[in-house]
């Protein structure tokens, strides 16, 4: 994950997501869905040359530390 993805996902509102892994790519959600592997399979399935961030979107509030 480059410095501007990390950015775009800190920053960005996912919490239609909530409870759900994520994948993404070039600031971007290209899959997601409850199971990690599923949603890493279907994110390669759709850029097979590319490699997809996966992160779990946490339900309730979450505290996230950045340096």
């Amino acid at each position: 994950m480059t410095i501007n993805d990390y950015d775009w996902f800190i920053k960005t509102d996912l919490n239609e997501y909530a409870g759900e892994w994520v994948a993404t790519l070039d600031q971007k959600v290209i899959a997601h869905g409850i199971d990690a592997e599923i949603v890493y399979k279907e994110a390669r399935l759709k850029y097979p040359t590319r490699e997809p961030s996966l992160a779990k979107i946490p339900t309730g509030d979450t505290l996230i530390l950045r340096r």
